[in-house]
């Protein structure tokens, strides 16, 4: 009978590994598997709607948590907190702040570079835009070894919402 409680939560176990949780500061989510901290801060849930060179800009203009010089997310870190489990929105429960739309990604669409791609976080699906359409915007910033000691466990702030 223990292997019937212990199986149904590797699953759930798996997707929130990869995150060290909300740190003290509730406006960013450390993500140590991927070696960056995520924007979620209320100007992440608010519509930034913005087209791909001023959503660059606005992360690179962006001061949060004492921390300057933001960037968008590749397709590979904005898709791992995608969580398919969930819908409207579909992202990993650490986050607070969720715009329920498309966001961008910094990663080109390889056919064209007039495109690049987003994932919808209503559904988890991914799309590519023209870069002058406008979607949300949620940044990161790269992490150093310096920057995790405040984080804490993503178990502990996974069912905040």
């Amino acid at each position: 009978m223990p292997k019937m409680i212990i199986l149904p939560l590797f699953p759930l176990l798996m997707y929130t590994y990869a995150f060290a949780g909300q740190s003290n500061n509730r406006d960013i989510v450390m993500d140590k598997a991927h070696a960056i901290v995520w924007q979620d801060s209320i100007q992440a849930k608010k519509n930034l709607s913005k087209d791909w060179d001023d959503a660059i800009e606005y992360c690179d203009k962006l001061l949060l948590a004492g921390k300057a010089h933001w960037r968008l997310p590749t397709f590979d870190e904005l898709h791992s907190i995608v969580d398919y489990t969930h819908a409207d929105p579909a992202i990993n429960p650490v986050f607070s702040h969720v715009y329920e739309g498309t966001y961008w990604t910094s990663t080109n669409f390889s056919a064209t570079l007039s495109r690049a791609w987003t994932i919808d976080f209503r559904t988890g699906k991914t799309y590519y835009s023209y870069k002058t359409t406008d979607h949300a915007v949620r940044c990161v910033k790269d992490l150093h070894a310096t920057d995790a000691t405040d984080a804490t466990d993503a178990t502990d702030t996974k069912d905040k919402k």
